[in-house]
């Protein structure tokens, strides 16, 4: 998933926001002086990952692009499930998308004092840029999507117009994407919410172990 889908389940598992973003940005083991709330953010977006990446319908998205791109396919997808989750956001959520967007937009920029405790590099660039230039609220547009892929494609050890992917799909494609979305993103914050859950309760249960050690 991408940034929009993170930011929507962290609120609906009530986890760390931050912590779901930097889970793109933060690899390999996780460091012990990381704050709770970001260490269970960062755990969650990997759980949700591996849950979207293993699903069929994300697969079965992904095998609607052909060579050269079919490679590129899972970041392709997880973007477009971004667009069609803001296509269709008064169905997992009540409120507005701008004022969601609005919050966490402003939450991002504000919480520097934070970053600096927590995070002694900062923002990570993209994650303040996203939150100073707006980015999500193109999501919505195929040509925001399109941008957004050009960007990704910018930051690749080998620079390419990611957009160019979504070239060979149709309208059927993008109707096959859409329809396997609804099917899938349900189920999705389902697992979140019990994944987030059970991370929660083990983190307690192992901060009370250590205690008592």
């Amino acid at each position: 998933m991408n940034f929009l889908a993170h930011l929507h389940l962290a609120e609906h598992s009530h986890t760390s926001p931050l912590g779901n973003l930097l889970g793109d940005f933060v690899k390999g083991p996780l460091a012990g002086d990381l704050a709770p709330e970001l260490l269970l953010g960062i755990r969650l977006h990997r759980a949700i990952d591996r849950f979207t990446d293993t699903h069929a319908e994300h697969k079965a998205a992904c095998t609607l692009f052909p060579a050269p791109w079919r490679r590129f396919a899972p970041v392709v997808v997880d973007l477009l499930y971004d667009h069609w989750l803001s296509r269709h956001w008064a169905r997992f959520s009540p409120r507005p998308l701008d004022d969601f967007l609005d919050a966490h937009y402003r939450a991002l920029l504000a919480a520097r004092p934070y970053h600096a405790e927590h995070l002694p590099h900062g923002l990570p660039l993209a994650l303040r840029r996203m939150a100073e230039q707006r980015w999500l609220e193109s999501y919505a547009s195929r040509e925001g999507i399109a941008m957004a892929l050009d960007g990704i494609g910018r930051r690749l050890r080998r620079p390419l117009p990611l957009s160019a992917a979504l070239a060979p799909l149709g309208e059927q494609e993008w109707q096959h994407i859409e329809l396997g979305f609804l099917r899938f993103y349900p189920q999705l914050l389902a697992h979140t919410e019990q994944t987030g859950q059970a991370l929660r309760q083990e983190m307690m249960a192992a901060q009370t172990h250590g205690q008592r050690g």
